[in-house]
Formats: C-alpha cells, structure tokens, sequence
C-alpha cells in the first residue's frame, strides 16, 4: 500500500476517533460568572466542585432529569442545579450532564459560578444556593440563519404554538415541566417546538420564564427556521424538523384520591425508545456531520442578551 493510501487510511481512523464532547461543541453554550468571584487552585472550594462534577457521572436516581446538589461546607460549598430534557432517558441525561459539567469548568477555570447548555441538558453552579431562584441572567440566544419563506404567517403559527406550549408546561408538576408540540405552516411545512422549566419553579415563575423566553425569541431570531433561547430557568427551541422524542419519558400515576392510607410509590418503567446522545451522522468516507437541523447551512448565530 502506498504512502498517500496509508495517510488517508489514517486521517479516516483520526476520524472515526473524534470523541462525543468535540461533536457536540457544536450546541454548548457556556456563561463564565464574573460576580461570584474566583477559587484557586486545589482550594477547598475546587474539591467541592471536582465532587459535584463526579456526581453526574455516577448518578443512579433518573428523578425525571432534574438534580438539586451540593457538596460542602459554607464558605466553601458548592450548589449545583442540572436538568435533562423532558424526552432524554436516564443513560442520555447522564452522558449530557457528564459531558456538560466537565466542559463547563474547563471553559469556566477559577470561576466560582458558570452555566452551560448543551443540546439535551443544562448545568449551573455556584457559591449560593440556586433552588427555587427565579433568575434573568445569563442568558442567550442560537438561532439558524435560514428566513421562512413566508415570514408572517410562519410567525403567526410559531407564537400560536409556543403560547400553548408555554401554558402547558408552566403548569407540570413538581416533577417535571415540559411541553413538546409541533404546528403547520401553510399547506407544507410543519414547526416543532420545546419549552422547559426546571422544576423547581412554580407555575408563576415558569410561565414568567417562558414569556421572557418568547419575547426574546421575537427580538433575536423571529422569521428564523429554528432558534434556542437559553435561560438560567427555562429553554425553548424550535426547528423545522422533528428533533425530539414523540413520547417522554413517563411520570409516576397520580396516587389515588383515597384518605385512609397513602398507596404505594408508582415504579418507574421507560417506554420510549432509549435515546442518544446527540443527532449525529458520520459516515465514513462522506464527512458529513449532521446536528439536527443545522446541517445543510452555515452555522448558528449566536446573540448574548445584555
């Protein structure tokens, strides 16, 4: 075999070894606090996040893809906040939140607050407590630089949709607030769409969440095929193609209405289909990198909220 055969031989091996976390730079978004101030090295308060971090991988309770952690003590104790989306199953949440949380703190080194989003998951943490804590910033903005042809009506339908959606997941329960939904454009095309709080918001606080997230979809990429709002408390996405699970990941019934004694605490039994870690598409000899609907044009722009 030639040396020119042996080179590419090896440039497609070099290929085929590109890890999941280099592929999915393309959906992370990272916010490095400047407010919270640093740690040094080997500090008290790194070791605290090093345990943290550790955690999302070891993780074994699912709790429907929304964690509440910490690790330490005050002044040097960590809080973390993660959530999967509503339609990723427990092996998918884990790999998200593993990858999340390990390039958060590399792109964030010394700072002692950070926030990322990837494709299917969020990580925040902190030097104060995140539960509960409906907050504006940071906050962003992905959208693909593809116009609908038909502006006006593609716009009227979105925010029909996304109105809907906002209410119903706004009003989820305690466990999970999470809505999916898609709605036609015309005679021909059709828009899907994502909206998600962390669960630790109440109702009111969720749908304040959304209703910020809509208005900034509509300054930042309205007549856009397909744009992520980004929010310290809530998501939202949609794209012109179906880029999540049709059915999500199950709740536990409702117990029985009953006031002699409490009935047993439901399992839990996943219906849906496991799901991967990322859209992706890599054939061997094609070089074609596929992320959701973002293949096929230039990349994502990105607007960060002031």
């Amino acid at each position: 075999m030639g040396s020119s055969s042996t080179t590419f031989l090896l440039f497609l091996l070099s290929l085929a070894t590109l890890t999941l976390s280099q592929l999915n730079d393309v959906y992370f978004q990272h916010d490095c606090s400047d407010t919270s101030g640093n740690y040094t090295a080997n500090s008290p308060y790194e070791t605290n996040l090093n345990t943290i971090i550790s955690r999302f991988a070891t993780l074994t309770d699912f709790n429907y893809g929304f964690f509440n952690l910490s690790a330490g003590e005050s002044p040097d104790k960590v809080y973390s906040i993660a959530l999967c989306r509503g339609d990723m199953n427990q092996d998918a949440c884990n790999t998200c939140l593993n990858y999340t949380a390990t390039e958060l703190k590399q792109f964030c080194c010394r700072n002692k607050a950070a926030t990322a989003w990837s494709q299917f998951c969020l990580v925040r943490y902190a030097d104060r407590d995140l539960y509960g804590q409906l907050e504006n910033d940071p906050r962003t903005c992905a959208f693909n630089p593809m116009n609908a042809s038909n502006p006006d009506q593609f716009n009227q339908t979105l925010n029909e949709l996304l109105n809907e959606l906002s209410a119903e997941a706004a009003a989820g329960g305690p466990l999970r607030k999470y809505a999916a939904g898609n709605a036609t454009v015309g005679s021909s095309q059709t828009v899907y769409a994502t909206m998600q709080c962390t669960p630790d918001m109440d109702q009111q606080n969720c749908s304040t969440c959304l209703n910020f997230a809509i208005n900034e979809y509509q300054s930042c990429c309205s007549t856009r095929l397909g744009c992520r709002v980004l929010r310290p408390n809530c998501v939202l996405r949609f794209e012109t193609n179906q880029f999540y699970n049709q059915t999500a990941i199950p709740l536990p019934s409702p117990p029985p209405s009953s006031t002699t004694s409490p009935s047993p605490t439901a399992s839990f039994s996943p219906t849906s289909p496991p799901t991967s870690m990322a859209s992706l598409e890599f054939p061997a000899f094609g070089f074609v990198f596929s992320f959701s609907h973002f293949k096929q044009h230039a990349p994502a722009q990105l607007i960060k909220f002031m």
